[in-house]
């Protein structure tokens, strides 16, 4: 199979741009440099957003609720204001602009004046010179609830007598996607497969708190810093809660310790509370959320339930597919609903659920829909990893019914290029699937290992049984909205060192790292020559939030745009000083030199000062915006996202028959990743997602009790640890994508999608029960396994 070869042009705003050759040319793209910020980080010099104390600071502190649904009759806050030290309680009533906010709808109160919606809805505020104290407040405040009946359940949800959330109902928004002829398809099946899974809640378990200091200054600006995924969002929801332009608005990001999303959402919350304390005293705010507290009302993964049915011929050809998505919101819209045409996690979900396979008939239905849980948003994959669960284990399913080897089945439907996706999206670049397919069986040795589940009674001949199985999946790169686009100002000085004033963050997966490798690559310098400046929302252009895996393409592309202008005064400074057409002229390694004669050349640096001196453009605006997506939302025909990263990953485990608990004992994941810009940290994104692939299928829940959360801590909350890390083996195919700088795509969320049905598969293989609820927990094997045995099957 052909790799699409060295040239690529990326579109960018109707201007074809040639982009570098890539591989052998390159000196800092594809390379394993070492991280700009390792030594920081290793030595712990870093300052995160909990290290950074502010002298004078107040301390604030949020009262919450602890009925899931309830009216608010009457709130007393006289003794909490008569606590000495106490600077300010605040209510509803004190919000000075918009009592909303939210990532998408401001349907979440910064303070609740009527009426609560889940465990963890905020009621009141303090701001106090201590935490101590403003705990003390906190606890004197007096709350007089009517407690309201409470759903649960999306399907309850959505029934005509259930408790009503909002006034307009619980529904909050409906996707689909519909191709063909649904019942044509199924008539023309030799075999039909129908099942209901479910996935629960989780918590992003990131390690570093949530934490932001507000500031407000004596020209009526303010200034919030913090870890944020998405400072730009932030600053617009602050803007209307304090009842102020934008502008005056500054928010600062500080080093994040771990966010998966969450920190797309947490930030806004945290942030417009703080903000309006901050505001309302006119002095600087800390606040910070405790463990508990962050579990208790921060976003959380969507949980679903999806009944998925597949059709297929006898030779194992797919000819129909048809799902019905309940997701659950909880209790606030946050990342839920569609962004126009295709972001947000409901749409995106109803897009992936036929997952990467040719299928001529499909039909897709996806309800979000209100609850009196915690309210679901960002989490690493963005609604894909739910419906990967699903439609790989259906196939996997789908294969030992028909006797087929799962691999087979998959290769014989899975996308090539030139294929057609669920919403007739033709894909015409970049589509490395079956590669990573081959790469994978090849490496994990599966032909010589798989075979089927063992009959019933071989499961009492031994305690432990070793079994394999693979999933594969595609994730999109970039948001899937018109208004998806990424700034950046990039600054040359008279010394060849450059600065980079953009606005994506970074929180370990190595953004500062590789953009300053296509920064350096685009205009010639050493790595270390070139730094980026803390994102601040008052310097930076507009960069968008830093997740659904765009911002290696999009940013990386804008770089190379902000470059072309001080690259054209480079080319022209040196070309005065060697007497050589700017045309012969190359700029690599701080140096720029004649092609004909490299021995010909001027340090960068000289043509940079010659540029200052002669009063050329030593700056450049960049601006990146992908091709437009197009998703009808009646349908769902179109071509939702620009291009697609592709997995393949294939998982050995141990079952303990007797007590069902699951080992992986090693995991093969290949990705088509496009270009890799840095391939170790490349390796360390898969590494990292596998494990949280890993925990997703055996471990991972938010346990729900009458609304309220059982495992608020880490002792409890249990999330995969190094002792539960297999055999990892990370391999990566290069099928460039055209519109990607150097030919990139993401990679972010792709590694944890397909690790959950691949080990939960592997279950299935090792001892022949199906898994339909995650997580695969040693009861719920168990269970299954006696289950098997007493009904002999």
């Amino acid at each position: 199979m052909e790799k699409e070869k060295t040239k690529k042009k990326v579109l960018v705003k109707e201007k074809v741009l040639e982009m570098p050759p890539v591989m052998a040319e390159l000196s800092t793209v594809g390379k394993s440099v070492i991280r700009v910020d390792a030594y920081d980080k290793v030595r712990g010099k870093l300052q995160y957003g909990a290290d950074i104390d502010y002298p004078g600071a107040l301390h604030g502190k949020v009262l919450r609720s602890p009925y899931p649904h309830a009216l608010i009759k009457k709130i007393d806050t006289e003794k909490a204001k008569e606590v000495p030290g106490v600077v300010a309680v605040l209510t509803a009533k004190d919000v000075p602009g918009r009592n909303g906010f939210g990532a998408i709808v401001p349907d979440q109160p910064v303070l609740c004046g009527d009426k609560v919606r889940f465990v963890g809805d905020g009621v009141a505020m303090v701001a106090a010179i201590s935490e101590d104290i403003a705990f003390k407040a906190i606890e004197q405040i007096e709350v007089e609830y009517e407690v309201l009946p409470a759903v649960f359940s999306p399907i309850e949800a959505l029934k005509p007598d259930a408790p009503k959330i909002y006034d307009k109902g619980n529904l909050l928004t409906t996707s689909r996607v519909e191709k063909g002829d649904i019942e044509k398809g199924f008539k023309e099946a030799d075999i039909v497969l129908e099942r209901t899974y479910t996935v629960p809640i989780l918590e992003h378990a990131y390690i570093e708190p949530d934490v932001v200091i507000a500031i407000p200054h004596p020209d009526g600006t303010i200034t919030v810093k913090g870890p944020m995924q998405a400072p730009f969002t932030v600053r617009r929801n602050i803007a209307p809660v304090l009842g102020i332009p934008i502008n005056k608005v500054q928010c600062v990001q500080t080093p994040i310790g771990g966010g998966f999303g969450g920190k797309e959402d947490s930030p806004i919350d945290i942030g417009a509370r703080a903000a309006v304390l901050a505001w309302k005293t006119g002095k600087p705010v800390r606040m910070e959320f405790d463990r508990e507290e962050i579990t208790l009302s921060t976003c959380k993964r969507h949980p679903m339930i999806i009944t998925c049915k597949i059709g297929a011929k006898k030779d194992g050809t797919f000819v129909a597919l048809e799902g019905t998505i309940y997701n659950e919101q909880g209790a606030y819209a946050s990342l839920g609903p569609v962004i126009p045409p295709a972001g947000g996690v409901h749409a995106h979900a109803v897009v992936m659920l036929a997952g990467p396979y040719m299928i001529p008939n499909v039909k897709i239905e996806g309800y979000l829909v209100y609850t009196n849980h915690p309210y679901g948003g960002a989490m690493r994959g963005f609604g894909a990893p739910q419906v990967n669960f699903v439609h790989e284990s259906l196939i996997d399913e789908l294969a030992a019914l028909m006797k087929m080897d799962p691999y087979q089945l998959r290769m014989k439907n899975c996308f090539e290029l030139g294929s057609e996706t669920a919403t007739g999206q033709v894909l015409d670049q970049s589509v490395g699937l079956k590669d990573t397919l081959e790469k994978a069986r090849s490496e994990f040795h599966w032909n010589p290992k798989w075979k089927p589940a063992p009959p019933v009674k071989e499961l009492e001949k031994a305690d432990k049984r070793k079994g394999v199985g693979m999933a594969i999946g595609w994730y999109r790169t970039s948001i899937g909205t018109y208004g998806d686009g990424c700034g950046v100002n990039l600054h040359l000085q008279e010394d060849g060192s450059v600065l980079i004033f953009q606005g994506l963050t970074e929180m370990g997966q190595g953004i500062c790292t590789v953009l300053s490798q296509i920064a350096a690559e685009a205009l010639g310098t050493a790595l270390e020559d070139v730094r980026i400046v803390t994102p601040d929302t008052d310097v930076a252009p507009e960069s968008g939030p830093t997740v659904g895996s765009r911002s290696t393409t999009l940013m990386g592309n804008a770089i190379l745009l902000a470059a072309e202008p001080i690259r054209r005064s480079l080319l022209e400074s040196a070309s005065e000083l060697l007497v050589i057409p700017m045309e012969r002229l190359v700029i690599k390694n701080r140096r720029v030199y004649d092609r004909d004669d490299p021995n010909r050349f001027v340090d960068l640096k000289e043509a940079a000062r010659r540029s200052m001196a002669m009063g050329r453009r030593m700056m450049g605006q960049g601006w990146y915006a992908p091709p437009k997506p197009s998703f009808h939302p009646e349908t769902g025909q179109g071509s939702p996202y620009f291009v697609y990263t592709y997995s393949t990953q294939m998982a050995e485990v141990e079952v303990d028959v007797k007590t069902g608990a699951v080992e992986v004992l090693n995991l093969v994941a290949t990705f088509d990743i496009g270009k890799a810009i840095n391939p170790l940290m490349v390796e360390g994104q898969i590494e990292g997602g596998v494990m949280m692939g890993l925990g997703y299928a055996l471990m991972e829940e938010v346990v729900m009790k009458d609304g309220m959360i059982q495992n608020l801590n880490l002792q409890d909350y249990i999330i995969p640890t190094a002792l539960d890390m297999p055999d990892i083996k990370p391999i990566y195919v290069e099928y460039l994508n055209a519109y990607g700088p150097f030919g990139a795509k993401g990679i972010g969320e792709m590694p944890n999608i397909p690790a959950a049905p691949a080990i939960t598969n592997a279950i299935a293989n090792a001892v022949g029960v199906r898994i339909y609820d995650l997580p695969a927990h040693p009861e719920r094997v168990y269970t299954a396994i006696k289950k098997r045995v007493a009904e002999g099957t």
